[in-house]
């Protein structure tokens, strides 16, 4: 038999947004990180994270919690709103199923004082052979 790994499901997620959303937000960037000389009035970054998941369904699957927040100069919730929207309506290859989780949360960084927004999602991803 032979071994599997999980998928990196955030950056599947990551580069589908980056494509999807990038001519209806042309300044956005679509990152992993933050960018480290991130300040506020710079552009707008949408980060995909993985939140880590169960494992319930090992080795068959991955069940990762996506998170997904904007950073923005000034209270700005278009980007997340797109993005929840496109991931709960539209099929990404590599990801089974994306589900529901939390809705948008809205915060401010106190170190950037840039204003943040996220949600998350539920992914199901099969695991796959390396390569």
């Amino acid at each position: 038999m032979s071994e599997r790994e999980p998928r990196d499901v955030a950056r599947i997620v990551k580069d589908w947004l980056k494509a999807d959303l990038a001519t209806r937000f042309p300044t956005l960037s679509v990152a992993l990180e933050l960018p480290a000389n991130w300040t506020l009035g710079s552009g707008p970054v949408l980060l995909v994270e993985d939140d880590g998941d169960t494992m319930g369904m090992w080795p068959a699957a991955t069940s990762p919690t996506i998170r997904v927040t904007s950073w923005t100069s000034g209270r700005e919730l278009k980007y997340v709103h797109a993005a929840l929207t496109r991931l709960l309506t539209q099929r990404i290859p590599g990801i089974a199923k994306l589900l529901p989780g939390t809705g948008i949360l809205e915060a401010r960084d106190d170190k950037t004082r840039g204003d943040l927004a996220s949600f998350t999602v539920r992914a199901r991803a099969r695991t796959a052979v390396p390569q």
